[in-house]
């Protein structure tokens, strides 16, 4: 019983290559269609065009009936083009990630620059810190400055 069901497992393990190799034709049916079939087409009526498989194409220099030539990537080069597709990729991920980072960075920079703009504009009063470790309240001309300067960061900002 093992011995005949390795046996079929075998047998179908091999006739795979030779399912690959099909060939498929092309033609217009009466009603106009294009159909595409591994059969040629029924009756001896209008011309069928041979499509060439994944495996060959035709090359563009010989007539239909002319040579193929096999121009199906080898191993190697899908291996290189699968490289260099992950590679452009993580790339691009990469660059996408600081990109969000850089935005997040701006936003949180702008919205900062906003509410210190909009503290000092309200009126409240503001501390600053002194060379002792403690805090001063600024008087109107320092605020005037402040207020100036934080316009601007508000500007390099959000803008």
């Amino acid at each position: 019983m093992r011995t005949s069901l390795l046996l079929t497992a075998l047998l179908s393990i091999a006739l795979i290559p030779v399912a690959g190799q099909a060939e498929v034709y092309k033609w217009k049916d009466a009603q106009g269609r294009t159909v595409i079939s591994d059969t040629p087409q029924p009756g001896a009526g209008k011309a069928v065009e041979k499509v060439p498989s994944a495996t060959t194409t035709l090359d563009p220099n010989t007539s239909a009936a002319g040579k193929q030539s096999n121009t199906a990537p080898s191993v190697a080069d899908q291996e290189l083009e699968f490289k260099k597709r992950q590679q452009e990729r993580q790339e691009a991920e990469k660059k996408a990630a600081l990109d969000k980072a850089e935005a997040a960075k701006k936003t949180e920079g702008c919205d900062r620059a906003q509410r210190n703009l909009k503290t000092l504009e309200s009126g409240e009063r503001v501390t600053i810190p002194n060379e002792k470790g403690g805090h001063e309240y600024i008087n109107d001309q320092q605020r005037q400055q402040e207020t100036t300067r934080a316009r601007q960061n508000v500007k390099d900002w959000c803008e």
